[in-house]
């Protein structure tokens, strides 16, 4: 449904809404479609690109006509699912997400649990009868709008969580209790206060058109601005502002969130790639800082999640007849789906997929080729180790391939040494602040951080080989140094790493390189084929 002057348009409930992806971007635009298929889509809202373009023509400053659509917005959501924002006996609480016409994974910003205060914290407590969980989201609010907002350094606040759980002797956040947490909020309330010479802002309106400010703003971030132009997308108009009923992947312990491809993106094999972490929000793995459990663990502690993930997975692909990539999150045993696009894959998998789907019925020859023109196809090749370099560490493959490379452990550093050769660029967690280092390496491992996380979808369609996860990595810059296993290596030294298998080797590996030219035949096939159409008239 649409507003009269076409700014905004509304998603939850099982009709069509017309959202073109011009309009109103990608995202809404398939949240849109999902939701007229009767996905489980959580009621949402979405302010116009025309918006971020007004924002931006009258110098940062908020069109006036904005907090009207807010509002409006906002009454829809209560409508929909019955709570009130800002009411302190049921409250309403949303995201705020960015979402422009072009897929920029990582590039923008995202803020969470917008509208929690100290008197919405009690209704949240009184609606749950888990303070625990209630404190958490108030937690994560503190730390995105500081980082999204308030363009604060992160780490500064992340010091003093880390400091709690070195005391607690704990790894995680999930197992900080509510009392912790809240030692944490008073810690992170004096620093905002330190820094900002303000408090937190508790009004939920306010906070609203904040979080809509910082999403907007993200537009023209560094690493926006350098995707676009590595892309070639400089003249997009700008992103939309999608405003969603907030679910609750860290709601207990039989809820999280994930990311799921429906093949897997960096070999093309025609199966379910899954990362999922327990009683998180799905920030935590998007962002690298958290890796999920693999789909096994899913399939064993969740079956039927599992079960009902996969159908929903295939019905998205189906439609959309193309690999997804769909973010979700499960809240006390149900799914909801946040997001379906287009995939982003290896060039090998990009091959091998528009191969199987042909196969299949799902596409087209003319939709197989248009999907491959603008990957080089004379670089396509499998690779395979045959010396027998010392393996110094093991982490997750989040794209295929072998490389060698000298390490460089900043992105300063890997645009310097790719003067002179190959680099291969070695980080705590995977970030999409890494994109000019990612760019300029043949590798990109991790210590930390999820085969799904934004970062790693962006080397894998690069055509950059990529490990992360490898939790035997210590890192110090300063000295210029790391440590792998006990191994020491210097910046400069080489290495070489296998996203076929994760193994990661001392120095540089001999590599037997081979054609995959039964598939690449299939290419000559499709030329000589004439389009044929799917039953409805699409390819």
């Amino acid at each position: 449904m649409s507003d009269d002057t076409g700014r905004m348009i509304t998603f939850g409930h099982i009709y069509r809404t017309d959202a073109p992806v011009e309009e109103f971007g990608r995202k809404a635009s398939n949240l849109a479609e999902m939701a007229s298929l009767g996905i489980p889509v959580p009621p949402g809202f979405v302010l116009n690109i025309s918006i971020c373009v007004d924002y931006f023509r009258n110098s940062r400053e908020m069109p006036p006509y904005v907090p009207d659509l807010l509002k409006n917005g906002i009454s829809f959501l209560e409508k929909a699912t019955g709570n009130i924002f800002g009411n302190e006996r049921k409250p309403l609480l949303v995201s705020v997400r960015s979402g422009s016409a072009i897929s920029m994974p990582g590039a923008m910003e995202t803020v969470l649990n917008v509208g929690l205060n100290q008197d919405t914290l009690k209704g949240l407590i009184f609606q749950t009868g888990n303070p625990r969980f209630a404190w958490d989201c108030y937690r994560r609010l503190f730390e995105s709008f500081a980082k999204t907002v308030f363009s604060h350094n992160i780490d500064d606040y992340f010091s003093f969580l880390e400091d709690i759980k070195l005391k607690e002797g704990i790894f995680e956040e999930s197992e900080l209790d509510s009392f912790s947490i809240k030692e944490l909020i008073r810690n992170y309330e004096d620093l905002f206060l330190d820094i900002s010479g303000k408090r937190f802002p508790d009004n939920v309106y306010e906070q609203l058109e904040l979080a809509v400010i910082g999403v907007l703003d993200s537009w023209m971030s560094p690493k926006a601005q350098e995707f676009r132009r590595m892309e070639f997308h400089e003249k997009a108009r700008g992103t939309a502002v999608t405003i969603q009923t907030m679910v609750f992947g860290n709601s207990d312990m039989n809820s999280g969130s994930g990311i799921l491809f429906t093949r897997n993106p960096w070999s093309g094999e025609n199966s379910c790639v899954i990362d999922f972490k327990f009683c998180v929000q799905g920030e935590d793995l998007v962002s690298g800082y958290r890796a999920g459990t693999k789909r096994m663990n899913l399939i064993e502690v969740l079956p039927d999640i599992h079960k009902d993930l996969v159908y929903l997975s295939k019905l998205l692909e189906t439609h959309y007849r193309d690999m997804q990539d769909i973010e979700f999150t499960v809240q006390q045993g149900k799914i909801y789906i946040l997001q379906s696009r287009d995939g982003k894959r290896a060039p090998f998998a990009a091959l091998r997929i528009a191969s199987d789907m042909f196969d299949e019925g799902i596409i087209d020859s003319e939709t197989a080729l248009e999907r491959l023109k603008t990957i080089d196809l004379n670089n396509i090749v499998t690779q395979e180790i045959v010396s027998n370099n010392n393996i110094i560490g093991r982490g997750d493959s989040a794209s295929s391939g072998i490389t060698c490379g000298r390490i460089a452990l900043s992105n300063a550093k890997a645009e310097l040494f790719s003067k002179d050769g190959h680099v291969i660029l070695i980080r705590n967690s995977p970030s999409s602040e890494d994109i000019k280092g990612i760019r300029a390496s043949v590798g990109y491992l991790t210590a930390k951080g999820a085969r799904t996380a934004h970062a790693a979808v962006v080397a894998r369609q690069m055509g950059k080989v990529c490990i992360v996860n490898c939790t035997d990595i210590n890192i110090d810059i300063d000295a210029g140094k790391c440590i792998i296993d006990n191994q020491q290596l210097f910046e400069g030294d080489t290495i070489s790493i296998d996203g076929n298998t994760g193994y990661i080797y001392e120095g540089k590996v001999k590599i037997k390189i081979e054609r995959p030219t039964e598939l690449l035949s299939r290419i000559k096939e499709w030329e000589t084929l004439p389009s044929k159409k799917n039953k409805d008239g699409k390819s």
